[in-house]
């Protein structure tokens, strides 16, 4: 086995700990001993890829964040993206809701942005192509902020399970209000590129 393989392997084990530590307690109740002898690794083992217990699940928020930003990349449309990033969060419900019970609401809103940020960022791509808009970096960063932050809001009411919608009918409702503020933005604060929006619609 290849060293590169051997070290995946081993965090994925410490990985594993971890989450399973986590379905029994809080997370600041668990120790070190209990990861190294739930992966049978030895705490020197540990330390060499992990500072605490606290970087070892920053390792897995990044390794599940990654699968999902992937994911969302190779999508062609919104919905597709969306029921991504919803199926991460019901996969992962238990272990985002150790998070915030943890180490707080704050750390929760990181895990989840980074996620958000890519999923936003390519809806922003494609209003972009879809309204021949040119439009500043800045001005860019901006509307895409505001976009994250509301969804954000909404995902969480519904990850505390505190909207009433069915998730179709949630997703629904996430789109046309990403469409509609997307669109809505784009052509307010960008300028329309005559040429590039008529290659677009033909």
């Amino acid at each position: 086995m290849k060293n590169c393989e051997l070290r995946e392997r081993t965090k994925e084990k410490l990985a594993t700990a971890l989450i399973t530590a986590m379905e029994e307690k809080a997370l600041d109740k668990i120790t070190v001993k209990e990861i190294i002898e739930k992966a049978g690794v030895n705490r020197k083992t540990f330390y060499y890829y992990f500072p605490d217990i606290y970087g070892l699940l920053e390792w897995v928020i990044s390794r599940e964040s990654n699968k999902l930003i992937t994911e969302i990349q190779n999508n062609r449309d919104y919905e597709n993206a969306l029921n991504d990033v919803l199926d991460s969060i019901e996969k992962h419900r238990h272990l985002l809701n150790c998070i915030k019970d943890s180490v707080g609401r704050v750390t929760l809103e990181r895990v989840l942005y980074r996620e958000l940020e890519q999923l936003v960022a390519w809806a922003m791509k494609i209003g972009i192509c879809e309204t021949g808009v040119s439009i500043s970096e800045k001005e860019l960063q901006i509307l895409t902020e505001l976009s994250i932050s509301d969804i954000w809001r909404l995902l969480l009411l519904y990850f505390q399970k505190e909207i009433s919608y069915k998730r179709d009918e949630f997703i629904q409702f996430i789109l046309r209000y990403l469409k509609a503020s997307i669109t809505a933005g784009l052509l307010e604060f960008g300028e329309r590129d005559a040429t590039r929006y008529s290659s677009v619609t033909r």
